[in-house]
């Protein structure tokens, strides 16, 4: 299967965030999103030594991608992660299945 890009940075809310592309995060989590410094992190190891697979990767930075938003918007849904894992995984199927036009 072929995965759109993994972006370097993206803005929400006016303010740039970095993507981290990292060995390990925090409590070997998949990701996690930190708005006010203004960086999301994906990792490639999790767990105690799972290496993340590409979908997966692409599935947590719309994850972490859906945390910023909701953050931003100073949502009580960031906090539900339940609804965070659900729509991202609606997001990521969205972006991953959508047909772009060559220009």
């Amino acid at each position: 299967m072929t995965y759109t890009k993994i972006p370097k940075s993206y803005k929400v809310g006016g303010q740039l965030m970095e993507v981290r592309q990292v060995e390990r995060c925090d409590d070997n989590c998949m990701g996690q999103c930190h708005v006010s410094a203004g960086w999301i992190e994906i990792a490639d190891i999790v767990n105690k030594n799972d290496k993340q697979s590409e979908g997966s990767k692409h599935n947590t930075f719309y994850h972490e991608l859906t945390h910023s938003i909701l953050k931003t918007m100073g949502s009580e849904l960031n906090d539900d992660e339940k609804f965070v894992c659900c729509f991202s995984s609606f997001l990521t199927e969205a972006m991953e299945k959508a047909y772009f036009e060559e220009e």
